[in-house]
């Protein structure tokens, strides 16, 4: 199983999940943001959906 994870600054602390999806053998790709500085969320979200739209990963998980 393949994930992609984004989200904005507000979801940053949240990323733990990844550790916690790698621990299940479970693959992860983080599209960001890789600071808690302020962003804009869809620069972020795009990259995810379009990740999922073209099979790249199974499923997206957006944090904000």
């Amino acid at each position: 199983m393949r994930i992609a994870l984004g989200g904005d600054h507000a979801g940053y602390e949240y990323k733990e999940l990844l550790t916690f999806l790698s621990e299940k053998g479970i693959e992860t790709k983080d599209f960001g943001p890789y600071t808690a500085e302020s962003v804009d969320y869809p620069d972020f979200v795009h990259p995810v959906a379009a990740g999922v739209e073209n099979a790249e990963f199974d499923y997206g998980i957006l944090i904000c």
